[in-house]
């Protein structure tokens, strides 16, 4: 959905990503696709990040999940810049060592938000 669309999801916007993965759900359900009863989902790594995000956010929407070595813990990888990739992450994902950044990760990540 081009450029604008990929800026809109990370960095202090990353919320949007759950958002419009909630609002495809939702889609599907009102224009009968599927049902709740019936809707399952599935990721992996950072898209078991999105399972486990909107999983605390909607968990009504959906009837299973598999969440295949999900990125949960947000926080504390994100924090640790001796893990490989982490720092090379902080421009999709921003630095949690500054405070808007982390309290931004702290309100969406899976595992601080059970």
């Amino acid at each position: 959905m081009g450029r604008k669309w990929y800026e809109n999801g990370k960095l202090l916007k990353k919320k949007n990503t759950f958002t419009d993965f909630i609002a495809c759900a939702e889609y599907l359900i009102g224009n009968q696709y599927c049902s709740k009863e019936k809707l399952c989902i599935e990721g992996r790594s950072a898209g078991g990040l999105l399972i486990g995000a909107v999983l605390n956010m909607r968990p009504d929407l959906f009837k299973a999940a598999v969440a295949g070595v999900p990125f949960v813990d947000v926080l504390t990888t994100m924090l640790d810049p001796t893990i490989p990739l982490t720092t090379s992450e902080w421009e999709e994902w921003g630095d949690p060592r500054k405070e808007e950044f982390y309290f931004y990760m702290k309100s969406y990540s899976p595992v601080d938000n059970i």
